[in-house]
């Protein structure tokens, strides 16, 4: 793909992206876009610091501990859906980012939200995607543009917040008072919200300060886990939620389906951990929407090295777009690809689909250290969402346009209205 002033390799075939992320990875690194927004963020960092950061941070995402949250997650939906009232019209795309963060904090930060008060700490994380913004990534990175100049008032917003909220739990405190690990195991053992067995990720980053040798995380290194989990644990499981939810709306069929299967495996009571495995459909809704929709488009790649894929000479410091949407939607893996199926994920069709044409979390060693939490939220939000209420969409089109920046965003919101069953 030529554009002013660059090239842009695209790889759009499933044996083109298991190239780039496996069999050929140390010729594709990551971009300086990603330390610019994240720094030294396990998103952006490479070799030996992101081997230890992934070591530090892995054990908060181990299955037992993710299945932990549960709970938590299904509290915080429960405290959003108090506030929809029935025949409200809302932004869904909008509405699922506020519920994700107060998610994100109930569980990894072990602190409940209330409804809107993290409504600052999401605008100035939402901001972090201008960076992106095509107009603005095809330039030269001196050039200020408006999307830049929102991207760097977003990012300084959302470093003052983190840093308060590192100060407040104390995490490096040196003078002897009370530290964050006391304060989220006292929080627990009075009976409040404490994350999964009493550790969450801001005990875990007091733990990285403190330590030495590999377990260690300098003050930079800790304020971008922050940075990075923020805003990676919560923007792109909203927008796995928000587009299920519009794919329900404007397939009846599969909606009645949907509702049936909760009325009959949950039985008017919330679901927990142990339901999921039962709620096959509302599991394959989830997958059919990370096909249709992966909350990351591309993967941006630049090549560290010569290296010919396929028939294509790349050569060194090129840029390289791995399409994800552009594979999940080719009818060489799928049939029909623009339709929305869910019933396309049974009878071991996964099992038979070529490696790497369903990546929504990436591939390879840098696969999505989350991708296990943000199943389990998308299903179990998706189902308290779907046990109470009835969505309909209320937009002038049923297509909606997509906007390509860091993460899958509609341009104009996704509205509909709230019916309660």
């Amino acid at each position: 793909m030529e554009l002013p002033g660059t090239d842009v390799y695209v790889l759009a075939g499933a044996e083109y992206l298991e190239q780039a992320l496996v069999t050929d990875v140390d010729a594709f690194g990551k971009t300086d876009d990603f330390n610019r927004v994240f720094g030294n963020g396990v998103l952006s960092t490479e070799g030996e610091q992101w081997s230890r950061q992934r070591g530090i941070l892995q054990p908060l995402f181990h299955p037992e501990r993710v299945s932990g949250y549960a709970d938590d997650m299904v509290a915080a939906t429960q405290r959003r859906l108090a506030t929809w009232e029935d025949g409200e019209r809302l932004d869904i795309e909008s509405e699922m980012q506020d519920l994700t963060i107060e998610i994100l904090f109930a569980t990894l930060f072990g602190r409940d939200l209330a409804p809107g008060e993290g409504d600052d700490l999401r605008d100035a994380s939402d901001g972090l995607n201008k960076w992106f913004v095509p107009t603005s990534w095809l330039l030269p990175h001196w050039i200020p543009t408006p999307s830049r100049h929102k991207f760097s008032n977003s990012e300084s917003r959302l470093r003052v917040e983190i840093r308060r909220l590192l100060a407040e739990y104390e995490y490096a405190d040196k003078s002897g008072t009370v530290t964050l690990a006391d304060q989220v195991g006292q929080s627990a053992s009075d009976g409040q919200s404490g994350g999964s067995e009493s550790e969450t990720l801001l005990s875990k980053l007091s733990e990285a300060a403190e330590a030495t040798g590999d377990e260690h995380l300098n003050p930079e290194e800790i304020e971008d886990q922050m940075l990075t989990m923020i805003f990676a644990g919560y923007e792109t499981t909203a927008s796995a939620i928000a587009f299920a939810l519009y794919s329900l709306a404007t397939e009846p069929d599969v909606r009645a389906a949907f509702h049936e299967e909760l009325d009959t495996v949950l039985d008017g009571r919330p679901p927990t951990r142990d339901d999921v495995s039962r709620l096959d459909l509302t599991n394959r809704i989830v997958t059919e929407t990370l096909r249709l929709y992966p909350p990351i488009h591309t993967i941006p790649r630049q090549t560290t090295r010569e290296v010919d894929v396929g028939r294509y000479h790349l050569p060194p410091d090129e840029q390289v777009h791995l399409s994800v949407i552009s594979v999940h939607r080719d009818e060489q893996y799928y049939d029909a690809p623009l339709e929305f199926r869910p019933d396309r994920w049974t009878d071991g069709f996964q099992e038979e689909l070529d490696d790497h044409a369903f990546i929504p979390f990436g591939g390879g060693r840098r696969t999505c250290i989350g991708r296990e939490f943000a199943r389990l939220e998308a299903t179990l939000a998706l189902a308290t969402i779907g046990q109470r209420f009835d969505l309909e969409w209320t937009g002038d089109e049923t297509d909606i346009a997509i906007e390509p920046e860091m993460t899958t965003k509609t341009q104009n919101g996704l509205p509909m209205a709230v019916r309660e069953r």
